[in-house]
């Protein structure tokens, strides 16, 4: 008899990237320094510059 059964990986977010397009400096970001909109990610975001201190709207993303 085989008891075997699917099951899920469950993965949280660690950080992001992105180029800063004021400073154009690339950044990468502790996900837990991001501010969104709604917990909705797609909904809109935004993130400080660590080089510059400006901030930045978050647009289309990538999840890997």
């Amino acid at each position: 008899m085989n008891n075997e059964t699917s099951y899920r990986i469950i993965s949280k977010p660690s950080y992001i990237t992105f180029q800063c397009p004021f400073c154009h400096k690339k950044v990468k970001a502790d996900f837990k320094d991001v501010d969104f909109k709604t917990d909705v990610w797609s909904d809109g975001a935004w993130c400080d510059c660590p080089y510059c201190g400006k901030e930045v709207e978050l647009g289309d993303y990538e999840y890997n």
